[in-house]
């Protein structure tokens, strides 16, 4: 028979679950879940099989383990969105556990209705977008923050093998973030190593074999397991066509997201001598580069090593030690003040709130040792937060998707130290203390989803069943013209009128065979885009598109913006010699008759 703790703890469970459920079930009546970029689409369609036709692991973004497994679901059962669905379930995982651990924290019933009331008033005040426009960066972001949360509020022990067995959770988070976005588990690590500090440095006696073995066991482990799914997608990349394209692939996203393009008319010189053209370096700035095949892994690396030499001579990029950015260490610097003194998000504001909320709970009332612990705390979190943000700012990589997993994870990370630390303060009046945070913490939030985040979210979400109407009719237009092949300019397939084309995760879910691909990105010239190609009988897409009609195994057209200037696409065929004509010959238009999209049809003068 079960004992009254353990039906105590299968309760609590069962309420987190079922309150998570409501949770997910309310943003269900409201809104319709969309993928946030087209790189998250792109991530569906190569798992699924809709990029090439069969379910693929090789989805380049997340790590091959995790891709294999969703790509085998999809093969057992199509019909299913096995990736927005993992999406999901990773997400509101993240807060029934959060939700479950609030309520072993709770004493009574009162202050535990109160905790889960204060978790969902701050995921529709501060997270809400997140939780309906999903970005596999965010939701590996918010695995990392939830492994923060799980450790700092786990109960301590002497006993290795329970502290082990109490962080799995945590552990298993970390790992699953590691598999979704390797590079935002990395950037958050430090939160999760400073935490591990904190609660090294709060046993009685630090230098313990028992402690050793208890932390160097579980980061062990942790190492261990990241290595081994590493280990394992480096094994499934080994092959040559791939070995060769993850380079191409590091040297675009080094050139792309870190580097840019330096001007062509002034380094004339240097493209001349690696063979690249003006009218080739045009393709590179709007990303048409799978146009020409003479773009490739040599040329990237020569314009990468290129800005290096030229930021180590002082000129172009800065070189700060040895590390190449766009921005110096001085110019962060003044970047990153003026966002501390700027416009503040929601979410900014609720992590500056969580700061004064520690020092009036937990630093003001504390004595002599403890005031100086806790101060020293907040002074490292500070120092932590301010060095990952002034390395984003160096990288000019200060983005949405990558700072709201900062945001999420020092949010909890503060939560934590007041939920452990108001004990340390008022002793007896512990859970009094917490009580009264989440009361603080659920006014804070009710105040950001009244003035911003729900006006917000529906307007954005408004924009975006407008871009989804033209993204809509693009494929269905491509679907319903099987026997064509349709190769879609980059920046006339990335938003309208600034909100990304996305599709939705379960509604109107189409995952059959897309007979166009974008003409660059991320997976241009990969295997898996060599092998879409083939399956038309495609040798490139140069020679694809101004074919002559005897000698097209089938119609290949290129798709841009109805307004488009392509006047770059007939130079850049000029200058290999071949005089194109560009003729319009359809026009997608969405169910308002709105041309959305204009269909080109290259032919040899």
């Amino acid at each position: 028979m079960m004992d009254d703790r353990t039906g105590v703890k299968a309760a609590k469970v069962c309420g987190a679950f079922v309150f998570t459920l409501l949770l997910a079930l309310l943003l269900t009546v409201q809104f319709d879940f969309y993928y946030d970029l087209n790189d998250d689409t792109m991530i569906k369609d190569i798992v699924s099989g809709a990029y090439t036709g069969e379910p693929s692991g090789y989805c380049i973004q997340m790590l091959y383990p995790l891709a294999w497994c969703l790509a085998l679901f999809y093969r057992a059962i199509p019909s299913v969105p096995w990736y927005g669905l993992f999406l999901c379930l990773c997400q509101f995982g993240v807060v029934f556990l959060v939700a479950a651990r609030l309520l072993f924290l709770m004493r009574g019933a009162k202050a535990g209705i109160f905790a889960l009331a204060a978790e969902a008033v701050l995921v529709y005040g501060l997270f809400l977008r997140q939780f309906v426009v999903v970005q596999y960066s965010v939701t590996s972001g918010m695995c990392m923050a939830g492994a923060v949360f799980l450790f700092l509020t786990e109960q301590g022990t002497d006993k290795a093998s329970v502290f082990f067995r109490r962080n799995l959770l945590p552990l298993f988070l970390v790992v699953i973030s590691f598999l979704i976005r390797t590079e935002v588990c990395i950037m958050l690590l430090p939160f999760l190593l400073f935490a591990g500090i904190l609660r090294w440095c709060g046993e009685e006696r630090f230098f313990t074999v028992l402690n050793f073995r208890k932390y160097i066991t579980l980061i062990v482990t942790a190492l261990l397991c990241m290595a081994a799914v590493y280990s394992l997608d480096l094994l499934a990349y080994r092959g040559s066509e791939w070995t060769g394209f993850r380079r191409f692939f590091d040297a675009r996203t080094k050139l792309y997201d870190f580097y840019g393009l330096p001007d062509y008319e002034d380094n004339r010189d240097f493209y001349e001598s690696i063979g690249l053209s003006r009218e080739s370096y045009t393709l590179l700035e709007n990303y048409n580069f799978a146009l020409d095949e003479s773009i490739d892994t040599w040329r990237l690396d020569a314009i990468v090593s290129y800005q290096e030499r030229l930021a180590a001579e002082g000129r172009g990029l800065h070189d700060t030690f040895g590390f190449v950015s766009k921005n110096s260490l001085k110019e962060a610097l003044w970047q990153y003040k003026k966002q501390l003194s700027g416009s503040v998000s929601p979410a900014s504001a609720a992590v500056i709130v969580l700061y004064l909320l520690y020092l009036i709970l937990c630093v003001a009332p504390a004595r002599g040792k403890l005031r100086a612990g806790a101060a020293f705390k907040i002074v490292c979190l500070l120092v932590v937060r301010s060095v990952l943000w002034l390395y984003l700012c160096m990288v000019d990589r200060v983005l949405d998707r990558v700072t709201m997993p900062l945001l999420m994870t020092e949010f909890v990370m503060l939560a934590g130290f007041l939920i452990c630390d108001c004990a340390g303060s008022y002793g007896a009046g512990r859970f009094r203390a917490v009580k009264a945070v989440s009361c603080i913490l659920g006014i804070t939030g009710i105040l950001a989803a009244l003035v911003v985040s729900w006006r917000t979210v529906h307007a954005e979400y408004d924009g975006r069943a407008a871009a989804d109407a033209r993204w809509g009719a693009m494929m269905d237009y491509c679907r319903k013209n099987g026997d064509n092949y349709y190769v879609i300019d980059v920046y006339s397939s990335t938003s309208y009128e600034g909100v990304p084309y996305s599709e939705k995760m379960f509604t109107d879910v189409d995952d059959t065979y897309k007979n166009f691909d974008l003409c660059g990105g991320w997976a241009a010239k990969s295997p898996l885009a060599r092998q879409k190609l083939e399956r038309h009988h495609i040798r490139d897409i140069q020679g694809a598109l101004c074919a002559s009609k005897a000698g097209r195994q089938m119609n290949t057209y290129f798709v841009a913006d109805a307004d488009s200037d392509l006047g770059w696409l007939a130079q850049y065929y000029a200058k290999r010699g071949i005089e194109v004509e560009l003729r319009c010959v359809d026009q997608i238009r969405t169910d308002a008759a709105e041309a959305a999209f204009s269909v080109y049809e290259l032919t040899r003068r």
